[in-house]
């Protein structure tokens, strides 16, 4: 039972917390930085980005900045 879950996780959504900074990158290439993260839905993330106005993206797409 226990390696069922550990499957499951590996293919699980990252989920974010309101207020994170993160970073949108895309096939390996860092489209847009320094953005915050508002809310998470089923459908993606909604990030207000600096100067870019809010987006949603999926939650693959993006990494945390430490």
């Amino acid at each position: 039972m226990h390696i069922f879950f550990f499957l499951k996780s590996l293919f699980a959504a990252p989920t974010f917390e309101a207020g994170e900074r993160v970073n949108l990158v895309r096939r390996g290439t860092i489209e847009r930085t320094d953005g915050y993260v508002v809310g998470q839905t089923a459908e993606g993330v909604l990030v207000e980005w600096p100067r870019a106005g809010s987006s949603f993206v999926d939650a693959s797409e993006l990494s945390v900045i430490g």
